[in-house]
């Protein structure tokens, strides 16, 4: 594909679900909150210092500290959990211990290995001997904690709904987890093979975890999940993260969302609407310094720092070298095949090459701007800025670009989910040749 071919792909409109309705996350380009505190520096400080000012407001999600709690008992898979939602197996450097018998004797903090701002912490079980519920939310510290995820692997004790009860009582948020559903799964199919049913079978272990959990909250849901990383987009795993998305802190919310690993479809697209929302504040920045001219053009552009923001999107959506060859690896799907698949959407030249791209983009972009359609963006940043070339060029490139990042990552999401449904099968047939 050359450059004139991979262009006309830059005019399709996203197709990015709503955050305001049915859980998902709404494509807004900027917020009540950022056009108040906009207007207030442009009124105290004119446009001088609004690059810099706008520069720290990406950055601001870094500085969110963020901490879920992760509770079970001995043997639900806690260790194997948390090595999931970090993307790691559990040979890999860094990863939580995992085991049958009870490690946690104390709260174990493990970040997040791209995002060191995301602690996922292993706590102890309630009601053991060294963590009574009597003084189980001291010692633990329970206020350190923004949301707590609760395992099981067959019913949830009292224990479980203890703690569910005082998070409630506490306006902190939890979510009921049940592990190990694709083992439960196997022994049906073992013991009732003429009558298997995977989507009864599903429906009766939710209807049975749900009779014990509404007796602490009616409108309480339990996630059902594998917790291996192979196994990692089967079952409610999706649903979970973007309900742990949604209902996050909202003054962390946008930091959760950009701290995480893109696992499945809802983490992404709640990655391309925060996302999205950072491309008025690049191309005001750009606007504002224009130090960088581009050659041919009329117009100052920084290109060092729309590169660098495409840069970003690329590590966000997984589409960097490193997390493409870590799914050729866990996945066993060969580079080529990624490649391949790759060029179809955002040929692998330009993923590597963003800056050269970057350039030659904008001076097609340039002949086509106009300002008429940034008018929205006066009022928060100014005529001065909001009505320059340079902004409605680099707003468009950033906007185009999220697009076709958008659609290679949901590519590879596809393509990981069919390799993933291939080992499911190879093992379930290797299981009954034994």
């Amino acid at each position: 594909m050359n450059f004139s071919d991979f262009e006309q792909y830059f005019y399709r409109e996203p197709v990015v679900e709503s955050i305001t309705t049915g859980g998902h996350f709404q494509l807004l380009d900027i917020t009540d909150d950022e056009k108040k505190q906009t207007e207030q520096f442009i009124h105290r400080h004119g446009v001088h210092g609004l690059d810099n000012y706008l520069l720290q407001r990406l950055d601001v999600w870094k500085q969110h500290p963020l901490d879920i709690a992760i509770v079970g008992s001995s043997g639900v898979g806690k260790s194997t959990f948390i090595n999931c939602l970090r993307g790691l197996e559990a040979e890999d450097e860094g990863s939580a211990s995992v085991g049958v018998v009870e490690t946690t004797n104390q709260p174990i903090p493990y970040e997040h290995p791209d995002f060191p701002n995301l602690k996922i912490w292993d706590l102890p079980g309630v009601g053991t001997p060294n963590y009574p519920q009597s003084c189980y939310l001291e010692k633990i510290q329970f206020e350190r904690y923004d949301f707590f995820l609760i395992l099981c692997r067959t019913r949830f004790t009292e224990n479980d709904l203890w703690l569910a009860s005082e998070v409630k009582k506490n306006n902190k948020r939890f979510i009921f987890i049940r592990t190990n559903i694709d083992s439960d799964l196997y022994n049906e199919y073992e013991d009732h093979p003429s009558t298997y049913n995977e989507n009864e079978i599903l429906q009766r272990i939710r209807n049975n975890c749900l009779e014990y959990i509404h007796t602490v909250d009616s409108n309480a849901e339990v996630f059902l999940i594998s917790g291996h990383l192979k196994n990692r987009l089967r079952f409610d795993f999706g649903k979970l993260n973007e309900t742990l998305l949604r209902d996050y802190p909202s003054l962390k919310r946008e930091s959760m969302i950009l701290s995480m690993s893109v696992m499945c479809k809802e983490v992404l697209l709640a990655k391309v609407a925060a996302l999205y929302r950072r491309i008025w504040i690049v191309a005001s920045a750009s606007a504002a310094v224009a130090v960088i001219p581009v050659p041919f053009l009329s117009l100052g552009f920084d290109a060092t720092l729309v590169m660098s923001e495409a840069e970003f999107y690329k590590k966000q959506l997984g589409l960097d070298q490193a997390a493409l060859q870590k799914l050729s690896n866990v996945y066993q799907i060969p580079m080529q095949k990624i490649e391949k698949e790759l060029n179809e959407i955002f040929p692998i030249q330009y993923l590597n090459s963003l800056r050269s791209f970057v350039l030659d983009f904008a001076k097609k972009q340039a002949i086509g701007a106009t300002t008429e359609e940034f008018a929205r963006f006066v009022p928060y940043v100014g005529t001065a800025i909001a009505s320059t070339l340079s902004f409605g060029v680099c707003y468009m490139v950033l906007y185009k670009i999220l697009i076709r990042m958008e659609q290679a990552s949901l590519k590879i999401i596809d393509i990981v989910i069919d390799a993933s449904n291939r080992m499911i099968q190879e093992q379930q047939q290797r299981q009954q040749l034994i």
